[in-house]
């Protein structure tokens, strides 16, 4: 009995001492299989932060790049609408302007647009104390000391301008209002009127 005694007790030794393996191992095989699982989650942490990062990065950028667009458009904008008023203060001082200034400039655009010599002059009901029949008698004359025939009148009827003249030979008509002028020279006039307001 005391050799069953005996070897129960190794066999029992033997097992636990197996099993103390077993655990030992198993013990260091899960904290492996731990420590790859947290290097991954630590990896997959970290691209996703990456991930995050450049998405942040790209929106910021974008949020940027609109911002500096919204920004220009707006300083374009008003930069347009300085250029307007510049042209709008413009007429409004040619309107403005004195019989005798007024008439310096009327005068050689008359000459200058004079085909026939016998057009009829229409002018604004703003005008009609500016551009006088006797003006244009003035007119007449100095068309006649060219060579010209010196037969202008000055309508009855005024017509809706802002400035300057309409000047009508039958159909055809000469429009030299203040308004149409600056209309067909702002493409020419307006980079140096940006020149002078935003240097």
């Amino acid at each position: 009995m005391a050799e069953t005694e005996k070897l129960t007790a190794e066999i029992l030794a033997e097992a636990d001492t197996r099993a103390a393996a077993i655990r030992a191992e198993a013990k260091a095989e899960a904290e492996k299989i731990l420590a790859a699982a947290n290097s991954e989650a630590q990896a997959a942490r970290e691209r996703i932060l990456a991930g995050a990062r450049a998405k942040a990065d790209e929106m910021a950028r974008r949020v940027m790049t609109i911002a500096e667009l919204e920004g220009r458009k707006e300083i374009l904008a008003a930069k347009q609408q300085q250029i307007e008023q510049a042209f709008a203060k413009a007429l409004a001082k040619l309107a403005e302007l004195d019989t005798a200034a007024y008439w310096q400039i009327i005068k050689p655009m008359l000459l200058a647009s004079v085909e026939t010599g016998s057009e009829t002059v229409y002018v604004s009901a703003h005008d009609a104390g500016r551009i006088t029949p006797a003006m244009i008698e003035e007119i007449n004359g100095a068309l006649k000391a060219a060579g010209k025939p010196g037969g202008l009148t000055l309508a009855a009827e005024s017509v809706a301008t802002d400035g300057g003249f309409i000047l009508s030979a039958g159909a055809t008509k000469i429009n030299n209002s203040f308004a149409t002028i600056v209309k067909m020279l702002r493409d020419e006039l307006e980079p140096e009127v940006a020149e002078i307001l935003f240097r």
